[in-house]
């Protein structure tokens, strides 16, 4: 089983980012959850969300304690708070950021990579809401889903918004294309 991390600001969208990664793994013949973790509940507080991914039935009904991958969708989280609590030995980070992996400095043994998400959604949505731009990148780093199933998903979650469908799949196009 693959269980991942999403950590981000309220109103960033880390809940929908879960939700769409859900979908997009079921795309992939995969079980899966997504489920967020509620706490201040406030615009610009942290925020986590959740994901599991596996072959089989998944039974387990926790959060998430130990991730495979954490996804950061704002890198004022690296300062902010440990986003490598808990991560597996060799897990995978993927940050929105505009940095090089090794310029953010983060300690262990872990795989760092980065996206300048913010950018993406900038020009695509003129918004900074980054979570559908950000599982591009997680979909080129992981090889778990593909862009083929991200944008089943997208489609899915997104239905009769045929304007937000299209910029979502722009956006995650790029960020694939961008990931370091």
């Amino acid at each position: 089983m693959i269980e991942i991390k999403i950590l981000g600001r309220g109103g960033q969208g880390a809940v929908t980012a879960s939700q769409i990664l859900a979908i997009a793994a079921f795309y992939e013949d995969k079980q899966s959850q997504a489920f967020p973790h509620f706490g201040v509940e406030r615009r610009g507080a942290p925020a986590m969300a959740f994901t599991r991914i596996d072959d089989k039935q998944i039974n387990v009904r926790s959060h998430v304690y130990n991730p495979d991958i954490v996804l950061v969708l704002d890198s004022s989280l690296l300062e902010a708070i440990n986003v490598t609590e808990g991560l597996k030995s060799k897990g995978i980070i993927i940050v929105n950021s505009n940095k090089k992996p090794q310029e953010l400095k983060i300690k262990g043994n872990f795989k760092v990579h980065t996206v300048d998400a913010t950018s993406v959604a900038l020009d695509i949505f003129k918004s900074n809401i980054v979570n559908t731009v950000i599982l591009g990148a997680f979909a080129r780093i992981t090889k778990l889903i593909t862009l083929d199933s991200v944008n089943k998903a997208i489609e899915e979650r997104f239905a009769r918004k045929q304007k937000l469908i299209d910029l979502n799949k722009e956006a995650v196009k790029k960020a694939y294309e961008k990931t370091q």
